[in-house]
C-alpha cells in the first residue's frame, strides 16, 4: 500500500496593499489639512481672535491699570500668536507683582491672574521713602508721612534703591524679609521700625517698647510668645520695660535700658 502524503497548508502572504489607504482617503487628509492650515492662517492674519478684552484678576484698581497699560501692546493682535510666557514675563516685571498665570481666554480675551507683592515696611533714605515687600522688593516711591501704619526700615545714605529691584545683602533686606513672619500676626499695625544690625532683628513698637528677637530664626514662635507676655507689661511712660527680649525663646526678658549717667 503506497503512503499518502498530506500537503501542508500554504501560509498567505501579508496583503500590505489591503492596510494601505485608498488614493480617495489621502486627498480628504491632504484636504483637511489644507482646511486646518489656511484656518490656522486665517486666525493669524485676521480679527478672528483679536484681543479686545484684557482682564486681571487678584490686584487693586491701580495695580490692574498698571498691567493692562503694560499689555497694551497686545491690542488688536490675534490671540493664536500671543506667547503666555511672554506676557507673564512682562507683567512680572512690573515691581508690584510678585507672579502671575497668563491664559489665552478665546476669542477676544487676555486674562492674567495676578499674585502682588505685599508691603511690609517704608524704606527710608534721607528725605525719600519707597515701599518694600516681604521679600524686599523695592515696590515703589512713596511720599513722606505716607503709609503711617507701616514700620520704617532707615537706611545709610548710600544705599542704591531700585525701584522693581531686590534689595541686597545690607541690613535693610534682613529687616524686611523679617517682618513677613508678622504678616497677618497682629503687630505690623503696632511696629515704628525694624532694625537689623549684626544680625540681630530689634523691633521698636507704638508706646516705646523695644522688641529684641535675635537672629531671624523661630520668629513665629517669638511672635507667638510676646503675644502673651506684652499684656502684662506696663508701658515706659508708665514705668514699665522698655525693652523686652525674647532672643532665646525659653528665657524671655523684659527690662530697662541703664539711664545715662548726668
Amino acid at each position: 500500500m503506497g503512503e499518502k502524503v498530506l500537503a501542508l497548508p500554504r501560509k498567505r502572504g501579508l496583503d500590505l496593499f489591503r492596510f494601505a489607504p485608498s488614493g480617495r482617503s489621502l486627498a480628504i487628509g491632504a484636504a483637511v489639512a489644507l482646511v486646518g492650515v489656511g484656518l490656522y492662517a486665517l486666525a493669524r492674519e485676521s480679527g478672528m481672535f483679536a484681543v479686545e478684552t484684557i482682564q486681571v484678576e487678584g490686584a487693586t484698581p491701580a495695580l490692574a491699570a498698571q498691567v493692562r497699560q503694560e499689555l497694551r501692546r497686545y491690542d488688536g493682535r490675534s490671540l493664536v500668536t500671543v506667547d503666555a510666557g511672554v506676557v507673564a514675563q512682562h507683567v512680572d516685571g512690573l515691581p508690584a507683582v510678585r507672579r502671575s498665570v497668563v491664559d489665552r481666554a478665546f476669542p477676544h480675551t487676555l486674562r492674567i491672574r495676578v499674585v502682588p507683592e505685599v508691603p511690609v515696611a517704608v524704606l527710608r533714605r534721607g528725605a525719600e521713602s519707597w515701599l518694600v515687600s516681604a521679600r524686599g522688593r523695592v515696590i515703589a516711591p512713596v511720599g513722606l508721612g505716607t503709609h503711617r501704619t507701616l514700620p520704617r526700615i532707615w537706611l545709610p545714605t548710600g544705599t542704591e534703591i531700585d525701584v522693581g529691584a531686590l534689595l541686597g545683602d545690607e541690613p535693610g533686606a534682613l529687616a524686611a524679609r523679617s517682618l513677613a513672619a508678622f504678616v497677618g500676626s497682629g503687630f505690623p499695625d503696632r511696629i515704628t521700625f525694624v532694625r537689623a544690625l549684626d544680625g540681630q532683628i530689634t523691633l521698636g513698637l507704638r508706646g516705646g517698647l523695644e522688641i529684641r528677637l535675635g537672629a531671624p530664626v523661630d520668629l513665629r514662635l517669638k511672635i507667638a510668645i510676646a503675644h502673651v507676655i506684652l499684656p502684662t507689661l506696663a508701658l515706659p511712660s508708665r514705668g514699665g520695660p522698655d525693652y523686652l527680649d525674647i532672643a532665646v525663646p525659653e528665657r524671655p526678658v523684659a527690662g530697662r535700658n541703664p539711664q545715662p549717667a548726668s
